[in-house]
């Protein structure tokens, strides 16, 4: 029994790891044509625009989990199904519902490891990301940027840098917004959280918002 175990979590991992890599290489190539939209008017180098679209890849993919894990999960299953391996499952004693146990089980750690893990590894590469393209604004400290996950904006403010992302933009309106204030050494001050924001003038206007001090909801 432990050998089939064995089996088909590493054809779940890899049928995760292929949907993952194709993902994420077409993220990369879409970055890529963005970039090198965004730096036509500027001289710099080639790699420049592959190097920030890898940056700001990890991020957009973070996003996508979800869908890589249900197409993977599709993936795993036409494998058995196509080679009758579920059938050879069936005369071992392995039922279906243990195969959907082991799927649970290790699609949990794998989320527990993504969240723990990658999530903070792709927030430090955007952060980079935006560090780095910031050179390239016209005043060297604003910086805005559109992905497929929103709205990114870097400023400045009474020393401490500001990192705001909201998921939508409505007129003159950010919706679902997350402002994140740091100092200078990025030891995060404080964060807001406003389901709507209204940018129609210099002093934005906050909706339902909350404030998160060292871990302490304000």
């Amino acid at each position: 029994m432990n050998t089939y175990v064995r089996f088909l979590s590493l054809n779940y991992l890899k049928s995760i790891s292929y949907v993952f890599l194709i993902m994420l290489s077409l993220v990369i190539i879409l970055n890529i044509l963005t970039e090198v939209e965004f730096f036509k008017s500027y001289d710099v180098q080639t790699y420049l625009p592959i190097y920030l679209a890898i940056l700001n890849s990890f991020d957009l993919i973070f996003e996508m989990f979800p869908f890589i894990f249900l197409i993977g999960t599709q993936v795993f299953f036409i494998n058995l199904f196509n080679d009758n391996q579920i059938n050879i499952f069936k005369y071992s004693g392995l039922k279906n519902s243990k195969i959907i146990t082991l799927l649970i089980i290790l699609t949990l750690c794998l989320g527990f490891l993504i969240i723990t893990i990658f999530y903070g590894f792709s927030s430090n590469l955007k952060n980079f990301y935006l560090e780095y393209k910031n050179k390239y604004s016209s005043d060297n400290k604003y910086l805005a940027v559109v992905t497929n996950n929103g709205l990114w904006i870097k400023d400045y403010f009474n020393e401490n840098k500001i990192i705001i992302n909201a998921d939508k933009i409505d007129n003159n309106y950010l919706l679902n917004v997350t402002i994140s204030e740091f100092d200078n050494n990025f030891n995060l001050i404080q964060i807001i959280n406003s389901d709507k924001v209204d940018i129609k003038s210099n002093n934005w206007r906050l909706e339902n918002a909350k404030f998160l001090k060292e871990n302490v909801v304000v």
